[in-house]
This record gives C-alpha cells, sequence and structure tokens, in this order.
C-alpha cells in the first residue's frame, strides 16, 4: 500500500470502508439530496424555502437557475447560501462552456471508500443538467504517479489530495492555484469551515486545494465488556478513561491496546501531545517541538498505560484485530475504521477521544480537492471540474458514509448528516483537530518521531525524553534540507 505522509504522520493507503451504496437520483430528491435539473423545474420556477430546505440544505446555483427563478434571500438562506445570516457562499451557474465535457480526477483512495467516491462520481455524471461526465481513478502509487505525470505533461483535470501532500505538490507545481471563477463555481467559503481545516488549502496567499472531509481519531469500546464491568458508556475524561480501561483489563482481555507503529500510537501521542499543551512545530514550521515537557508527558503517558492496560510490543494491527475478537476492551484508531469495528459487531461502539490533558485536542487528517497543474488546461474542462466539485462538496453528507466527516459546517448540520450513525456523534471533534504548519514537505519531519514513537513503544529504549530528543535533531536536519529544496515557504 502506498504511504503518504500528512499533517499527522504517515497514511497507508485509505482503508475507510462504505456502509452503503451512493443514492439513486429519485432517493436523493426523496431523502433530502440536492435536487435534480428535472425536480427543479418540476418546482414550478423559483423555489421556496421550504422547497430548498426539502432539497437537502445545499442547493446549487445551477438547480436553482434550471428551476425558472432567481431565489429569495430565505431561501438562499435555507440553502446554505448568502442570501441571509448563514454566511456560506452559493455556487455560481454551471456554465454553459462545462456542457459535455469529460473529466478525470485522481485519488489516493484505493480501499472500498474509492468504490464509494466512483459511485458518487457515476451519480453526479447522471444527474447533472450540463451532461458532464466524471472518471474517478483511484492512484495505488499516488504520490509516484503524479511525479512521472508531470514530467510528460499527462496529468488529468483534478485530485482527491491528502492535507500536507497538498501544500508539497503545490510548491512542486503539481498543482495550480484555483481560479476565481472556478472558486464561485464550487460555491464554498472560509466561515463554512473549521479555520484549521480551511487554512490546509493555502500556500503563498493563494488556494490551492478545497476541504471535502475530516478522518479524526475515535475510541472504539466494547459494549458489552464495559456493561460487564458496570461502566455505562465511553469515557470522556483522564479518570472515566484510566477506570474503564482497568476494571476491563482482566485475564487475556486488554483494558486498551497500545500498540506500535503509526496506525495508531504515533496519532495517540500527537493527541497527547497538544492535549498537554504542546505541539509537534512552531507556528511557522521552522522549528521542532515535539521534545518539550508536554511531549516526554506525553510519550509517557503512553508507556504508562501499555504497561497497566496493554501487552508489550504488539505489531501495527494486534489492536483491531484483538478488539474484533474481544480481546480489547478499548481501541483508538482512526475514524474509517467503523466499517470494520462497528458494523459487523453489535459490541463495538465508537465515540470522540476523552480529553486527557488541560487542552481539547484530536489528531486528524483531511481529503481535499484540488486542480491538477496541467501544461495547457481546457477552460471549458476546469469549468467542469468546478461545478463537480461544487456537487460533492454539498453532497459530502453522502460521502461521510465512507466514514468520514464533512468538513462543511452547513453539511454537518444538515438534517442528512445527522441522521448518520455515528458519525453525527463523532462529528463536534473536528472543531479540535490540528493539523501541522502549511509548508512543503513538513511530514518528511514527522517520519523521524514516528520512528522514535515505535521504537520506544516496541521496548527499544525507555528515555522519552532522549528518545524524542533525538527525533527532533532528525526532524531538524529535514526540515532545514527540504527549505533549501522547496525554496522556503
Amino acid at each position: 500500500a502506498e504511504t503518504a505522509t500528512t499533517a499527522g504522520g504517515a497514511m497507508t493507503a485509505e482503508t475507510a470502508t462504505t456502509a452503503g451504496g451512493a443514492m439513486t437520483a429519485e432517493t436523493a430528491t426523496t431523502a433530502g439530496g440536492a435536487m435534480t435539473a428535472e425536480t427543479a423545474t418540476t418546482a414550478g420556477g423559483a423555489m421556496t424555502a421550504e422547497t430548498a430546505t426539502t432539497a437537502g440544505g445545499a442547493m446549487t446555483a445551477e438547480t436553482a437557475t434550471t428551476a425558472g427563478g432567481a431565489m429569495t434571500a430565505e431561501t438562499a438562506t435555507t440553502a446554505g447560501g448568502t442570501g441571509g445570516t448563514s454566511g456560506v457562499a452559493m455556487a455560481a451557474a454551471c456554465p454553459d462552456t462545462a456542457k459535455g465535457q469529460k473529466i478525470t480526477m485522481w485519488s489516493p483512495l484505493t480501499g472500498p471508500d474509492g468504490k464509494f467516491m466512483t459511485d458518487l462520481a457515476n451519480q453526479f455524471s447522471k444527474e447533472n443538467a450540463q451532461g458532464i461526465q466524471v472518471i474517478h481513478q483511484p492512484q495505488p502509487d499516488y504520490l509516484i504517479k503524479m511525479n512521472t505525470a508531470q514530467a510528460s505533461n499527462s496529468l488529468p483535470e483534478m485530485t482527491v489530495i491528502r492535507d500536507g501532500d497538498n501544500i508539497t505538490q503545490a510548491a512542486r507545481n503539481i498543482l495550480r492555484p484555483i481560479p476565481d471563477d472556478v472558486m464561485k463555481l464550487i460555491g464554498v467559503a472560509d466561515s463554512d469551515y473549521p479555520k484549521a481545516v480551511w487554512d490546509l488549502g493555502a500556500y503563498k496567499g493563494k488556494r490551492y486545494s478545497i476541504p471535502l472531509d475530516v478522518h479524526p481519531l475515535v475510541l472504539y469500546y466494547n459494549k458489552d465488556l464495559y456493561k460487564a464491568a458496570g461502566i455505562n458508556g465511553p469515557p470522556t475524561n483522564k479518570d472515566e478513561l484510566e477506570k474503564a480501561a482497568a476494571a476491563t483489563t482482566k485475564g487475556d482481555v486488554m483494558g486498551w491496546s497500545i500498540t506500535t507503529g503509526t496506525f495508531p500510537t504515533l496519532f495517540e501521542f500527537q493527541t497527547f501531545l497538544h492535549q498537554f499543551g504542546g505541539s509537534e512545530f512552531n507556528a511557522d514550521g521552522t522549528q521542532i517541538t515535539w521534545n518539550s515537557d508536554a511531549g516526554v508527558k506525553a510519550l509517557q503517558y503512553i508507556l504508562d498505560a501499555q504497561k497497566k492496560y496493554s501487552k508489550p510490543n504488539l505489531p501495527q494491527d494486534a489492536g483491531v484485530n484483538a478488539f474484533k475478537q474481544g480481546k480489547s476492551a478499548m481501541e483508538w484508531n482512526g475514524i474509517w475504521q467503523l466499517s470494520n469495528l462497528v458494523t459487523p459487531y453489535p459490541f463495538g461502539g465508537a465515540a470522540p477521544l476523552p480529553q486527557i490533558g488541560s487542552t481539547n485536542a484530536v489528531w486528524g487528517g483531511s481529503h481535499q480537492l484540488a486542480l491538477f497543474n496541467q501544461k495547457n488546461p481546457d477552460a471549458a474542462k476546469t469549468a467542469a471540474a468546478g461545478c463537480w466539485m461544487g456537487w460533492l462538496s454539498a453532497h459530502s453528507y453522502d460521502w461521510a458514509k465512507s466514514g468520514q466527516i464533512p468538513a462543511s459546517k452547513s453539511v454537518r448540520n444538515s438534517a442528512q448528516f445527522k441522521a448518520i450513525e455515528p458519525q453525527a456523534a463523532i462529528a463536534p471533534e473536528i472543531e479540535y483537530v490540528f493539523f501541522a504548519p502549511s509548508v512543503p514537505g513538513i511530514g518528511d519531519a514527522i517520519t523521524a518521531l514516528d520512528q522514535a514513537v515505535s521504537a520506544v513503544t516496541a521496548g527499544k529504549g525507555s528515555d522519552a525524553k532522549k528518545a524524542l530528543d533525538d527525533a527532533a535533531a532528525k526532524g531538524m536536519q529535514i526540515l532545514q534540507q527540504n527549505k533549501q529544496k522547496y525554496g522556503g515557504q
């Protein structure tokens, strides 16, 4: 599997799975999806606020135009536009120049989530009034493929890209800034996103990507083991966490499976680091700061928990396997594990991470939408890509079923998303998700931290301070090399 470094560390090929198929046009309309042109026309003219709400609170300008009239201020507000107080940009009408265009979108979505994205692309291709066709092509060797295609001038129109990778590829001219007219077609605004997520797409004063989702670390717990231990629900703070872990550590059952490797131990360390008041880097990403007192405290907390509630030197996926076998009462892992740890198992529960330190913070990643930097981009295809990006953003409640949280606040507030559990219950986490500064190649430095955390949790050294100091020295070398490589920030 391809490994790509995100703001939070190395991320293997996407493993998020889907809880269901793409909605049909009829279902989308009836169940609250964005209305198709045909449906809008049937509405008979200007849509009312009630109609817009039924349409899912994310009515595109294309729909409104096809409907035959301008939207009222009330309608625009209900639909998520700028006609009222929502502060969310309304997408411009998909232009006639986009008619009949065929565009290709690459992505690193090589797991079941890739099929889910393909289903959404097929749905858009079938329903959009301009006859635009979107071909989704997951790429197993994603970063290598982009580099090769850039050299041969064969990059397609657009891509789904991970946070961290987006800024690095912007610096390498593989991505291009999103033109203002395309931003209007997409119809999104900073006010509709958590600042940390929106800022991920900015580099040197230009916008290179649009947030689609956030995929945070979550707490998985065995409801049966908790009930047997007299625990009523998932822990929300340090005391509850430690009491639950101690009460369920019995015989061959681990109260909390703590493994080695990136997934999820590095992300646990980063979460504790931020909860204890620290960070991996300084604000502008020029200095390593993970070897602070907060970092030492975070790593020591993991080592202590490992001794009390887990087993020594467990390989990376051992916690996931133990949870499925009923041998672990608690597993911290990515939200993409929902269909692996919850859907097939009645005992499986998922909840936001507890707050252990003085600050609420959660590791997370984000998929973003971006345009490739083609040598001679076709304006009509670029417009078609913008229309698709706007539709996909508005329909990110459907994408959430693959094991994601929509980045858009208006989508998270929609009835469609609130009906999706446990994603809806976990969604408040994304207000506390942190990311590394938007510096090209900054994820490379995380590799040194990853190696240190993995070594210490595997029993190769017990001095947390020394391990973090050594990793910081290596990380600083990487930061300095990348500053020269990418020409600074």
